[in-house]
């Protein structure tokens, strides 16, 4: 029996349904990159913070639900927990010389489960050491209006300067700036813009 032909029973439809997903994200990902920058984006970014902020308490946050983007759990347990379903599957129908025993599609689901489940585990964790997962990303300018810096150009006046500020997280950004009515050059609140 081909592959292809292996792939159309109706034990494998659990694994199928997984990859088909991940296809679809990914066929989704690229017409995007394609199609440039959507509403439907601006809705994604709100939905992963508003993730982000909450608190995923006990066995989610152990997958790393609530500290990386959900998309990196649900893409990942599909991917490895799919694959591992098609090939359990395969072996036992190969095992079993052509026939599919009915204890093997429990087996084959909880195996393929454990598997993605290790395998979200082990990418959530990567994923948090390499990126900012806490949904923090960049300051907005909001945050720094009417901050005191210290200004770090040559000129400040009311068109352009350069001034070392510190954010709410206490990290310094050198950021464009202006001087604005009577504040002194060397303090000088930070203007957005």
């Amino acid at each position: 029996m081909g592959f292809w032909s292996f792939l159309n029973h109706a034990w494998n439809l659990p694994s199928l349904v997984m990859l088909g997903l991940v296809a679809v994200f990914l066929a989704l990902q690229l017409l995007g990159l394609v199609g440039g920058d959507s509403e439907l984006d601006h809705h994604a970014d709100v939905g992963h913070d508003a993730l982000a902020d909450g608190d995923a308490g006990g066995l989610l946050a152990l997958f790393g639900v609530g500290r990386v983007p959900l998309m990196v759990v649900w893409v990942t347990f599909c991917i490895f927990a799919g694959f591992t379903g098609l090939a359990v599957n395969r072996w036992v129908f190969e095992a079993h010389e052509g026939h599919y025993p009915g204890w093997a599609f429990p087996v084959s689901l909880a195996s393929s489960s454990v598997v993605g489940l290790v395998a979200v585990r082990l990418f959530a964790g990567l994923a948090a050491r390499l990126v900012d997962t806490g949904g923090r990303g960049a300051t907005a300018k909001h945050e720094l209006s009417g901050r005191l810096g210290v200004v770090a150009s040559p000129v400040l006046d009311g068109r352009f300067g350069e001034i070392r500020v510190q954010d709410p997280r206490g990290q310094e950004l050198l950021v464009h700036g202006r001087r604005v009515l009577s504040a002194s050059v060397r303090d000088a609140p930070v203007c957005g813009g």
